[in-house]
């Protein structure tokens, strides 16, 4: 059995959770949930969920997933970095095609493609430009997230109300994302932050 399938296994028992219940509350199979605490790597929309659940910090999850890794020194370095900021507002942004792109918080424009199941609006294969420095919710507009499993970009629109943040994909490809908010705005930043979030897209160009 894997170490981060181990850890998986030990947070579920920390909070005294049966498998049931949290195949349950994560919306996966019971057989599936057994896999991914003995041997089946969990996708990133369920260790959101799972984490949420057992009330665990989302990039303390990643960190110790990348401990695990298979993939080389070199990748696994760059990955923590990539969920940590930098100084002075830098975030070392690392993409599996433009690993060594660096990016202040302030910036212009950042262009990067999308290559994971998004927003309905935003399919796999465009080229959109993020304005980094723009972060604030507006639900009618899209935001730009850098998955930090995996290094790849997706959009999603946003809703914010006084308890719950979600992530809203209005596809039949990927479920939306949920998440209680108990601390105001210092705990959604802090969700946005481990979710990747680089900033509100301002404009997308499709490929047919």
């Amino acid at each position: 059995m894997a170490k981060f399938n181990k850890y998986l296994k030990a947070l579920r028992e920390r909070v005294f959770l049966d498998i049931g219940t949290v195949a349950e509350r994560t919306g996966v199979h019971r057989n599936t949930q057994s896999k991914y605490e003995d041997s089946r790597d969990p996708p990133f929309d369920y260790l959101v969920e799972f984490a949420a659940l057992v009330d665990v910090p989302l990039d303390q999850m990643l960190i110790k997933r990348l401990e695990d890794s298979k993939a080389s020194d070199d990748a696994i370095s760059k990955a923590l970095k990539a969920l940590k900021p930098g100084d002075r507002g830098y975030y070392e942004i690392k993409s599996a095609n433009e690993p060594n792109m660096t990016y202040n918080a302030v910036s212009e424009l950042m262009q990067v493609k999308i290559t994971e199941a998004s927003h309905k609006l935003i399919p796999l294969g465009a080229t959109i430009f993020i304005s980094t420095n723009s972060k604030s919710i507006d639900a009618n507009s899209m935001y730009a997230f850098l998955n930090p499993m995996n290094g790849e970009h997706f959009a999603a629109k946003m809703v914010l109300t006084a308890t719950k943040l979600k992530l809203v994909f209005d596809s039949t490809e990927r479920k939306d994302l949920v998440f209680n908010v108990e601390g105001g705005e210092t705990e959604s930043r802090y969700i946005l932050k481990t979710l990747g979030l680089l900033g509100k897209i301002i404009k997308a160009e499709l490929i047919f």
